[in-house]
């Protein structure tokens, strides 16, 4: 009987591993680009949106108020072109070499100014309006993960360069 020869087969590690935080972003901005999208239909088309009525949520009166407009342009528009604009750079970083050298700064830049600028709204819900729109809460937790996966993502990507 002749012998057989049994070969070991390796699993080969892949060059490059997952970046998790990458795709997280990825998921998140595909969200805020939906929650935004929805805004900005409802605001351009003059639909309302369906809101929960109680207590304090009153989406009615977030979106009719002043500050649902900056410099003529509704926020809701603003936040979409900023989610739409997040994806696009997370989605081109590994095929395109400006992003892949500055996408994460980038990323990092537009999370800031959304978080900040929605951050005011948010004061301005509690404060001066006294009323929430769900979904402008949920545009600004998102845009609020987006910009802490931003840092984490950052120093990573530092973090050899002090070495």
């Amino acid at each position: 009987m002749g012998r057989t020869r049994t070969q070991k087969i390796e699993a080969v590690a892949p060059a490059v591993a997952l970046d998790w935080p990458r795709l997280v972003s990825i998921v998140l901005a595909v969200l805020g680009v939906l929650v935004a999208g929805y805004l900005a239909w409802a605001e351009v088309t003059g639909n309302e949106t369906v809101c929960l009525e109680a207590g304090a949520i009153n989406c009615e009166t977030v979106q009719n108020s002043a500050y649902s407009v900056t410099f003529g342009i509704p926020v809701a528009v603003l936040g979409l072109v900023g989610f739409i604009g997040m994806l696009a750079i997370l989605l081109l970083e590994d095929q395109v070499p400006f992003f892949a050298t500055y996408g994460r700064t980038l990323v990092l830049a537009a999370s800031l100014f959304g978080f900040a600028f929605q951050f005011y709204l948010t004061i301005i819900e509690a404060t001066v309006l006294e009323a929430w729109c769900q979904w402008c809460v949920a545009s600004f937790i998102i845009v609020t993960l987006i910009f802490a996966i931003a840092i984490y993502r950052l120093y990573k990507f530092l973090q050899p360069l002090r070495a």
